[in-house]
């Protein structure tokens, strides 16, 4: 999942802001519910943040004596599949929890973020796969599925206005469309080889580019935990599940 870091520190920070605004009005029973999910989700930023930088020191490391890109971005992708993997499941692991506990915080904005959870985790089980080896060839190369940019461009505010107008309407249950629903079409598959520097800079730029707004998703969800919640209803909970 850490070729789609962007996206997922937008709906990351996205939450944050929203949920900021309706936590003091929560229940105590439904803050500690919500504060189980969203203190997952930190978690799940944390990860993923914490892969790409480690992608990205590995990636030093190997070019400390080159100016090339293709060799030692091979080697960082290679040697951290695993962290990049752990990150994606901690995210397809949180789906349920996430969905319920944004659906007590504000109905409108767990349908708004529905790509982390909707289906059967369509779009992270995309991605659960972004780094991997092609050894069929003359030439080993990796396969990366690279971002088009596509969906980082999606306003998220449309579709939170959609929804709070259609669930304030009486609907039940409501799924905004948008650009996020067509995920696929966001994504390409580029190859990596070993001689291939052009690729190589490109993805190097875009997990730089990720490692920043990762690290600010990450920070936006610690002030709400913060400032929302005490020690107490982070640390110590029980019998928390939303969906119980």
């Amino acid at each position: 999942m850490i070729t789609a870091g962007t996206l997922a520190a937008k709906i990351a920070s996205f939450i944050a802001g929203k949920a900021a605004t309706h936590i003091g009005s929560l229940a105590l029973d439904k803050r500690r519910k919500a504060c189980r999910a969203l203190t997952k989700l930190y978690f799940c930023v944390s990860a993923l943040d914490e892969a790409g930088a480690d992608i990205l020191v590995t990636f030093e490391g190997f070019r400390s004596d080159s100016n090339a890109f293709s060799f030692p971005l091979m080697n960082a992708l290679n040697n951290h599949m695993h962290e990049v993997a752990h990150a994606t499941n901690m995210f397809v692991d949180l789906g349920y929890e996430l969905e319920a506990g944004l659906r007590i915080i504000d109905p409108a904005l767990a349908a708004t973020c529905h790509t982390l959870y909707r289906g059967k985790f369509d779009f992270l089980l995309f991605l659960s796969n972004c780094i991997s080896w092609d050894r069929q060839g003359e030439k080993s190369k990796i396969i990366v599925k690279f971002p088009t940019g596509k969906l980082d461009e999606v306003d998220l505010e449309v579709p939170y206005r959609e929804s709070q107008m259609a669930l304030g309407s009486g609907e039940k249950v409501y799924w905004p469309e948008s650009a996020l629903d067509d995920f696929r079409a966001g994504f390409e598959d580029v190859s990596i080889e070993w001689d291939d520097e052009n690729t190589a800079r490109r993805v190097h730029e875009m997990l730089v580019s990720q490692k920043t707004a990762l690290e600010d998703a990450r920070e936006r969800l610690r002030r709400l935990l913060s400032e929302k919640f005490s020690v107490h209803e982070i640390l110590f909970q029980s019998d928390s599940h939303p969906y119980r």
